[in-house]
């Protein structure tokens, strides 16, 4: 009878893998947002300048974001908690999944800032709300 293993054995992979594939198309947007731009504003690019410069606003926030995650990923403050790792494997999954799509089947504009809401707040958030607890509130022991 084979051992299933550690949650954490699953998770960790799981996790990094999938905050890695939201933020490599994240960065698609980075370094395409001004094609992604013109793409779904088609012929009327009136209002091309204030979309791209909303574009790219919440595009190098969501780098930053990944920049808070990956932090307290590799600093070890959330790595072992496993309703945190779960949450953040499903909100990278989604984000890399729905980021994807917005790029190549050209979304319209308006569906990205919910995407960055709820797939590159969120977890930066939590992400900072789980740093607090543990770092200043103690509630897990952390050296």
């Amino acid at each position: 009878v084979a051992s299933m293993g550690r949650v954490e054995d699953v998770t960790l992979p799981a996790r990094f893998i999938t905050t890695a594939a939201h933020l490599i198309a994240t960065l698609t947007i980075v370094y395409d947002s001004s094609e992604t731009v013109k793409r779904a504003l088609g012929s009327d690019l009136s209002e091309y300048s204030s979309e791209l410069t909303s574009l790219e606003g919440m595009a190098y926030t969501s780098v930053f974001f990944f920049c808070v995650e990956f932090l307290g990923m590799f600093t070890g403050v959330s790595l072992f908690m496993p309703s945190a790792n779960v949450f953040y494997i499903f909100a990278h999954f989604f984000g890399a999944l729905f980021t994807g799509l917005f790029v190549t089947l050209q979304w319209d504009l308006q569906a990205y800032p919910w995407m960055f809401t709820l797939f590159s707040f969120f977890p930066a958030f939590t992400e900072s709300v789980i740093a607090f607890l543990v770092l200043r509130l103690n509630i897990m022991q952390f050296k």
